[in-house]
């Protein structure tokens, strides 16, 4: 183990990270989502808390999905956000001092490396999350004559739209750029991988034709773009079958009462529902009750013809369909994605979908992959395989400890991030490897002429943006979305 730590941090401290003691006297926690969140309130009511914990994040706002991820119109668990500040705002000063150090981005190609973070503590617990998104292979674009075409179309990341939609700070896609001209014309929206984050995508579009993401956290300028959208067809194809269906029964039970409401139209296919049922799959649901839920509920929607010719958008949630191909028309806009049907084979718990032959065209002006997301180390030396960090119950090596989706992969709902970060904190305090840091992460940053935003900033970011001459009727906040006033308002210069 000795040997693996001083290829990263070759100093006296990597000798000192194996000694033993009865708890930390300080920890970094680099993240400031729900797993960075979490694991700061286990450490704060362990027995023997440390004295310092900073969390580290490479936006100048905390919160991380909770703020830029999870959709704007889901107020329950955009209110994780008041459970986050109660954690931070709740310390005990005399024992723990707790402070956010916001802007601060780490990495092998950032100005401050994991070891220049590491070397000023005891423990460090990685929080990042998983902020890449896994790509579509590369699929063949044929033009109308079935010529091919280089280069096709732009297809867009879910996370383009939703971060867009919730006002992130950052950069905006380009190809997402010239998608919104595309879009307001009447056209079809096809979804590639059918998660959560899919149908909140597919709730969110369908709400902003109807005007109604009013009481969201969505600002004006977005609603009013949204409103003026054409989005008529919303497809959210997945490759296997019903009893794999990933998205939760909450999420798609909104989508249902909002076509019993009469403003969305929602059609699963009878046909889609008998494909996916083999021995196999009745197999795995024994015992599961919340995929028994879910399955009852999408096999009612198929069989609610009421729901299928609605008023606003129509959201098709079509099964067993891998894309093949995309095409084009003489101008090179899309018109259509070819998927090949699929079926599933295997075992009981390893079944897969494979290819029978034949295809399925879906209409499609814009296409939209969401087939999740992957994390990526923050040092190369760290053990990484999979998209996440390799660990025992949290602990990656020496004083290195991972919680959240760069531990487990991106799976679960926020509060999956409470078992998960209790787990580490425990192996962390368990473990005993810590020890050794020095000196104080912020004078270092001084030093190298990095700035960062405090927890203090934070507040006057959300004062500005919990301002009642600000918000609309029963918007909870109108964010700011301009990178340079977040961070005027941070540093106190505005």
């Amino acid at each position: 183990m000795l040997t693996t730590i001083s290829r990263r941090v070759i100093s006296k401290t990597c000798v000192r990270c194996l000694s033993t003691g009865g708890g930390p006297d300080s920890v970094c926690i680099i993240g400031s989502g729900p797993s960075g969140f979490y694991t700061l309130k286990y450490l704060l009511s362990h027995p023997t808390p440390p004295k310092r914990v900073d969390i580290v994040d490479s936006s100048p706002i905390p919160f991380g999905l909770i703020r830029t991820g999870v959709a704007p119109d889901h107020g329950d668990v955009k209110n994780a956000q008041n459970e986050f500040t109660q954690i931070y705002n709740n310390v005990d000063t005399s024992v723990t001092k707790v402070r956010f150090v916001g802007g601060v981005a780490v990495g092998e190609d950032e100005k401050v490396k994991l070891s220049d973070v590491e070397q000023h503590y005891d423990a460090v617990v990685l929080c990042h999350g998983a902020s890449l998104s896994n790509e579509l292979n590369n699929l063949p674009v044929y033009g109308p004559d079935g010529s091919p075409v280089s280069p096709g179309p732009a297809i867009l990341q879910v996370r383009d739209v939703v971060e867009w939609y919730n006002a992130a700070s950052w950069a905006e896609d380009p190809g997402f750029g010239l998608a919104r001209d595309v879009l307001k014309k009447p056209l079809n929206v096809t979804v590639i991988g059918v998660g959560n984050v899919s149908l909140d995508l597919a709730r969110v579009l369908a709400k902003g034709r109807r005007g109604m993401l009013g009481d969201s956290e969505v600002r004006e300028e977005e609603i009013e773009e949204m409103e003026g959208w054409g989005v008529e067809r919303i497809n959210l194809c997945n490759r296997r079958g019903v009893y794999q269906t990933a998205f939760t029964t909450k999420e798609f039970r909104d989508i249902y009462k909002m076509a019993k409401g009469g403003n969305v139209s929602l059609r699963v296919d009878k046909e889609d529902v008998e494909r996916s049922e083999n021995s196999e799959s009745l197999a795995e649901m024994e015992g599961n009750r919340p995929m028994g839920r879910l399955v009852k509920l999408i096999k009612q929607v198929a069989e609610d013809d009421g729901v299928k010719k609605r008023e606003g958008a129509q959201i098709n949630v079509k099964y067993l369909l891998s894309p093949h191909s995309i095409h084009t028309d003489d101008e090179f806009n899309m018109t259509h994605v070819r998927f090949e049907v699929q079926e599933l084979s295997g075992e009981k718990g390893n079944q897969r979908a494979v290819g029978t032959g034949e295809f399925e065209d879906v209409e499609t002006d814009i296409l939209v992959t969401s087939m999740g997301y992957k994390a990526s180390p923050l040092d190369a030396c760290l053990p990484f395989e999979g998209g996440r960090y390799k660990h025992d119950r949290g602990h990656v090596e020496g004083r290195i400890y991972a919680a959240g989706w760069c531990k487990r992969g991106p799976q679960g709902i926020v509060g999956t991030n409470i078992v998960d970060a209790r787990e580490t904190v425990g192996r962390l305090y368990e473990g005993g490897n810590f020890g050794g840091g020095e000196g104080d992460l912020l004078e270092y940053l001084e030093a190298e002429g990095i700035e960062h935003s405090t927890w203090e900033g934070w507040e006057r970011i959300n004062e500005i943006e919990t301002d009642e001459s600000r918000k609309r009727e029963r918007q909870a906040r109108h964010k700011i979305k301009d990178a340079e006033e977040i961070w005027k308002v941070a540093l106190g210069k505005q």
